[in-house]
């Protein structure tokens, strides 16, 4: 694996980026990583084919605003139903926990056979803990897939 060396962040970019990597439950060099992954995946899709001009970057839309801060909120809802349930990470059961609540997506899932009584059938429990609740990778990967697939259809409707 390639090393890459940062120097010289101001340090209030530093500090946004060691705070978004203690929220996601990931070291300061993964989230970077994510980050990087993230911005070359949206400027592939902006820039098209290589031979296609370059257009300018847009702005954050309010639908990106919108999704960033339902996310956040699932993210911190599923975080709070781990601790409830004594899990040791947040998996994909306790994001799809977080969405059932949600007035909007139950009714989408519900109608796919997803239940709240069938998520909660297969967690594990245990007594409720406190603390940092991480996210597992799968759940992760869930989130960020998610995400893409948002901001394609973002794209496809603007």
């Amino acid at each position: 694996m390639a090393t890459l060396h940062a120097r010289n962040f101001p340090d209030d970019l530093y500090e946004e980026l060691r705070g978004s990597a203690e929220r996601e439950g990931r070291s300061i060099g993964a989230q970077a990583i994510m980050l990087l992954r993230f911005a070359l995946t949206q400027r592939a899709g902006i820039l098209g084919g290589l031979g296609e001009r370059r257009q300018p970057v847009r702005g954050r839309t309010p639908f990106n605003r919108r999704f960033a801060e339902q996310a956040q909120d699932l993210v911190l809802r599923a975080q709070e139903i781990c601790r409830e349930v004594g899990s040791a990470e947040v998996t994909p059961a306790h994001v799809m926990l977080a969405m059932l609540e949600d007035d909007v997506l139950r009714p989408t899932l519900e109608r796919k056979g997803i239940t709240e009584e069938a998520v909660r059938a297969v967690l594990p429990s245990g007594p409720p803990r406190l603390g940092h609740a991480p996210i597992s990778m799968e759940a992760r990967r869930m989130l960020e897939v998610a995400l893409l697939q948002s901001l394609g259809l973002a794209r496809q409707a603007d």
